[in-house]
């Protein structure tokens, strides 16, 4: 009787919570994720570290939730030619292939080789000793921008954020990864090897 009682007790909890929150009490827009990244242009970009080229990768974060999100910024305000956000580049992993000739396999092995060259490239991304706020309020969104060499074909970069529901949400999380990889950049604007950003000398 008392596990019957208890388990009615979870039913009603569950059911009336469900009749409290709907999806529209958090996201404001429900046919988009609650935050993403989407990208503007390739242009002109303030170099921050030494090698940096002089064209970078200009993405928008769109915060579609009722909470504001924060990350973690060096340099002033998201928007300004002089601010940046932390940022991960992380090696995209080869998907396991099955091959059905010889040549495939000669292909993949080749890749594999071009991969374990260019990675050696592979930059770091951008992290901070000591950095500050950037806060994104709700159905706002900001401009940044990373190095274009941020992302490869074989790499790619993701910045991560906390919902800012106190003070030390920046400092322990939850995180949430906004990850953005070459080929969410558009065909049109993508540069390929052959044809490479200007570098500033």
């Amino acid at each position: 009787m008392k596990k019957l009682v208890f388990a009615f007790i979870l039913l009603f909890g569950a059911s009336a919570f469900s009749q409290v929150l709907k999806p529209s009490d958090f996201v404001i827009d429900p046919s988009k994720p609650f935050v993403y990244l989407k990208f503007d242009h390739i242009g002109p970009r303030k170099p921050h570290q030494d090698g940096e080229g002089n064209i970078g990768l200009w993405l928008i974060v769109v915060n579609n939730c009722r909470i504001p999100i924060v990350f973690r910024a060096s340099g002033g305000l998201p928007g300004a030619p002089e601010a940046v956000l932390e940022d991960e580049v992380v090696e995209d992993e080869p998907i396991m292939q099955i091959f059905s000739s010889d040549q495939e396999m000669k292909d993949y092995e080749s890749d594999l080789k071009r991969r374990k060259e260019r990675l050696k490239h592979k930059p770091i991304g951008y992290s901070f000793e000591v950095s500050g706020v950037a806060r994104v309020q709700p159905g706002e969104k900001i401009v940044i921008s990373f190095p274009l060499n941020h992302v490869d074909e074989y790499w790619y970069l993701r910045v991560k954020f906390a919902l800012d529901l106190n003070n030390s949400s920046i400092a322990i999380g939850p995180f949430t990864y906004l990850p953005f990889y070459k080929w969410d950049i558009p065909k049109s604007e993508r540069l390929s090897d052959t044809n490479p950003p200007i570098l500033k000398h």
